[in-house]
């Protein structure tokens, strides 16, 4: 049989199929056959075909026979369009991204004054120098905004596979092969004429240690808000379950309470069952159709040294917090850990209420006009997950970037040192289709291994060269990851903040005030790293330094609620002696969870409010009403509707201006 060819392209967006799903297709056994074939000779409608001496009395059989013309069908044929049937197998944020390519290609074109579907008809080496240049300075994007432009040698290479994904979906056919050539060629010559960055990004992996301490300061800092405890608490889960199962985000985002099944399983080395948490991800990677669902099976571990690791603690909060077990009885953790397995049977199921299958685990609040309040019907994006993981390791004082895919790589790596997982078992749990996939996008070239020792026979230092390979090692909560109030403030006299008129919209300007923000702060950062070394050397080379510890930095109790402070207390405790203190812990844990999830105190942003005016009189009558009033009869009223309408808040803080 002719195998169409694939395309390749970066792990990001595909890992190739084999063709066992084809091939399976041409499968049966000679049952089967014997069945169909028993089926057919009894099928009743044979019966009734044969049967042609009767009346018409059985013709509403077929009222509901869907018949059309064979011009229909002809016409069905013709219109289909082959050239575009590879991107239907695409996932969508694939094709937006083989969209956001054309636009480039057809803008240039237009910008040119060429047609783009004859540019891609007469593609040449010539095109694609004048193309690629055109991409590197262009500088606004829709509406003329402003967009930062390639600076990256690796970014104008990526934009090129993709350029060749879109040839190949506009024109039905691959570039030809010396074009081909050509455009590498012409990528770099590029490259080296718009001065683009040739190093490559620092990889980073997060292991078991780095998520526990990253986890750890998830669950104290008060540098980041939540609007809801919940929201801490989902994001926890998430890191715990992508470093556990190695799925990517999009698939942890899209878990609802239908992908769980809780189970209680006879342990015959204990006297208690043990709890597992059974997880199926069914939204994998959709390149070249849906790949079948993995079920994880997640044991309970028992004296746990760090609860801070246990997604069945954080889970736990939030089902009990949402009453989602289907038993009445089961409300919470103490009734649960009482359950056991009955005689004769090896589990105990606990199934979760029907109405809440449809429910996201990770999940959005909203404001309303009561206050904040979860909105488990909406998915929490994977791009709210990233930020989020991107500000707290920042906080947490890595060097590196914190984002969901450094989770997976630790969970590759751990996979692929585990003597218990072979590669065929690997493959399967990162839904990779050979081994080559982890060589060449998760192997880096970070060498975690004591050679020296290797190779002067001697044992190695495997715990010491894990931890120098480890994000923790750069640990350092003082590195500025925000600017200060005087930061933030001294852009606005540079000169081209000064020069923007007020006339052409305010947009801009703070668009413009943002960015030397973030220049700033880069700017600030890179000092950091560059200077401070040297000044803790020096200062302890001169005798002036306190060997304090800096990561309390981020603990401020007097900032966190009740409800927080006795989380982190029931969260960050040892393993218990015995079997039953065991439990109390783990039950305390969760019963911290559940008493989080419900409210945070939020740190109020934006425009402070104004106390040097005369102050409200709360118990005025006509105070209230006068400021509804405004609300509906002024162009602009300057008083907030959602405070308005908020009676959880006093009189004077719902009517202020």
């Amino acid at each position: 049989m002719h195998k169409i060819p694939v395309p390749r392209h970066d792990e990001d967006e595909s890992d190739s199929t084999s063709d066992s799903d084809t091939d399976s297709l041409f499968d049966s056994s000679d049952d089967e056959a014997d069945t169909a074939s028993d089926t057919d000779l009894d099928n009743p409608l044979e019966e009734v075909n044969n049967n042609t001496d009767d009346d018409n009395d059985d013709d509403d059989l077929f009222d509901d026979e869907v018949r059309h013309s064979p011009e229909y069908y002809i016409a069905a044929s013709a219109n289909l369009d082959v050239g575009r049937l590879r991107q239907k197998r695409y996932r969508p944020k694939t094709r937006e991204r083989l969209d956001w390519v054309k636009e480039h290609h057809d803008q240039y074109c237009t910008f040119i004054r060429e047609d783009p579907v004859q540019c891609f008809q007469k593609v040449s080496a010539k095109f694609l120098y004048g193309f690629l240049c055109w991409v590197c300075d262009e500088r606004r994007g829709k509406g003329g905004r402003r967009r930062p432009g390639i600076k990256h040698t690796s970014s104008l290479e990526t934009f090129w596979k993709w350029y060749l994904m879109v040839y190949r979906r506009e024109t039905g056919e691959k570039i030809d092969g010396m074009v081909q050539v050509q455009g590498q060629d012409v990528v770099k010559v590029v490259a080296i004429e718009k001065e683009l960055d040739g190093t490559m990004r620092e990889s980073a992996t997060m292991y078991v240690e780095d998520l526990a301490e990253y986890a750890r300061v998830l669950l104290i800092t008060r540098e980041m808000t939540f609007q809801l405890g919940w929201l801490r608490i989902q994001l926890i889960l998430f890191c715990q379950l992508a470093g556990i199962t190695g799925n990517r985000p999009e698939a942890l985002v899209q878990l609802r309470y239908r992908h769980l099944k809780l189970t209680l399983i006879r342990d015959h080395k204990n006297p208690r069952p043990r709890l597992f948490i059974e997880l199926t991800a069914e939204f994998t990677k959709g390149f070249l159709g849906m790949k079948d669902a993995n079920e994880f099976k997640i044991p309970e571990i028992i004296y746990d040294p760090t609860l801070v690791l246990s997604p069945h603690t954080f889970l736990l909060g939030m089902l009990f917090k949402v009453q989602a077990f289907k038993s009445p009885s089961i409300v919470s953790p103490e009734k649960l850990y009482s359950l056991n397995v009955l005689n004769g049977m090896n589990e105990q199921q606990l199934p979760l209420r029907d109405e809440l299958s449809d429910d996201f685990i990770i999940c959005q609040a909203v404001e309303t006009a009561g206050g904040v309040c979860l909105a488990r019907q909406l998915q929490l994006s994977s791009n709210s997950v990233r930020y989020r993981m991107k500000i707290g390791g920042q906080i947490t004082g890595f060097a590196q970037v914190t984002k969901p895919y450094v989770l997976r790589d630790g969970a590759a790596k751990a996979l692929n040192e585990s003597p218990d997982v072979s590669d065929s078992l690997q493959n399967l749990i990162l839904q990779h289709s050979s081994i080559d996939t982890f060589l060449k996008h998760y192997l880096d070239r970070n060498i975690n291994v004591d050679v020296q020792n290797i190779y002067r026979g001697q044992a190695p230092q495997r715990d010491l060269m894990r931890f120098a390979c480890s994000m923790s090692r750069s640990i350092d909560p003082r590195r500025p990851w925000k600017l200060t109030t005087e930061q933030s403030a001294s852009i606005n006299g540079l000169p081209c903040i000064g020069e923007e008129k007020y006339q052409k919209a305010c947009r801009r300007l703070k668009s413009e005030k943002q960015r030397q923000r973030r220049l700033l702060l880069v700017d600030i950062v890179d000092r950091f790293k560059k200077e401070q070394p040297v000044i803790d050397s020096e200062r302890q080379l001169s005798g002036k330094v306190v060997n304090e510890d800096t990561r309390d930095a981020f603990e401020r109790s007097d900032q966190m609620t009740p409800e927080h402070l006795c989380l982190i207390d029931a969260i960050l405790t040892l393993p218990e002696t015995s079997l039953e203190n065991e439990y109390q812990r783990r039950i305390a844990a969760v019963n911290g969870g559940v008493e989080e999830g419900p409210a945070s105190r939020r740190i109020q942003r934006g425009r402070p409010l104004k106390v040097d005016g005369p102050p409200v009189k709360a118990e005025e009558p006509d105070a209230l009403s006068q400021a509804i009033l405004s609300i509906k009869t002024e162009k602009r009223p300057t008083i907030c509707f959602l405070c308005v309408g908020n009676p959880a808040l006093p009189v004077r803080e719902r009517v202020i201006s």
